[in-house]
């Protein structure tokens, strides 16, 4: 798999595993979809796909910034990891309340507008972008437009596979299939934080022995 195509799907993961938790708008636009249609729940997911696009085209951009200011890559892996691994135990602990409230019908642009207003408030996702920041830098070389790209394509794809399942299934959205689609997004993030933590240890060893064989050939010449 090319430079592109690796960065592309490493992009749609990030964006897939960032969408599909259960929450405030994964909620939203059930409600939507069901007292709207399925237009309007895509375009409260199109609102917040283009949030993760926002935050994907920055982090992209300053990812080499970051790695600078965290020098040490291993120390940035693994917090990043125990970040989202701590995030992935609070999605798989909480339950999703469904409320079937009677909302009032939007226009689709209004839609778009209020769900972009309801991502940016969500002081989650900007830390999950920043905690996934090792997995961007491993990408480096491809376009900036690529990773972004992907993270849209992966949760806008989310937002279409997730409306129009609600909108065929109507009648099956239940709390209970909520908390099991939780689960499955917490599971998710936990194999994306792992791989961070297993990604972080290895760099810590490979370092340590690198030291470590420095420290044998110092004393060698100072012997000598």
């Amino acid at each position: 798999m090319g430079v592109i195509a690796t960065a592309l799907f490493a992009g749609a993961s990030l964006g897939l595993s960032i969408a599909a938790p259960i929450g405030p708008t994964s909620l939203l636009c059930i409600q939507r979809t069901l007292s709207g249609g399925l237009p309007a729940g895509l375009a409260t997911g199109l609102g917040v796909a283009t949030v993760h696009l926002t935050y994907g085209t920055l982090m992209a951009r300053w990812s080499n910034d970051l790695a600078a200011a965290f020098s040490n890559g291993a120390v940035l892996s693994l917090v990043s990891g125990a970040v989202l691994l701590a995030l992935a135990v609070r999605i798989l602990r909480r339950g999703s309340v469904l409320r079937m409230n009677s909302e009032r019908r939007h226009t689709l642009a209004a839609s778009y507008g209020s769900a972009i207003a309801l991502a940016l408030a969500n002081p989650v996702t900007p830390v999950l972008f920043l905690a996934a920041t090792p997995a961007l830098l491993e990408h480096g070389t491809a376009p900036l437009s690529v990773l972004a790209a992907g993270v849209f394509l992966g949760s806008f794809g989310w937002w279409v596979v997730f409306n129009t399942a609600v909108s065929m299934f109507r009648r099956c959205v239940t709390s209970h299939v909520l908390n099991q689609l939780n689960m499955a997004a917490g599971l998710l993030l936990a194999v994306l934080a792992l791989s961070l933590i297993v990604r972080g240890l290895d760099q810590s060893t490979v370092a340590h022995l690198d030291g470590t064989g420095e420290g044998m050939n110092s004393g060698q010449l100072v012997g000598l």
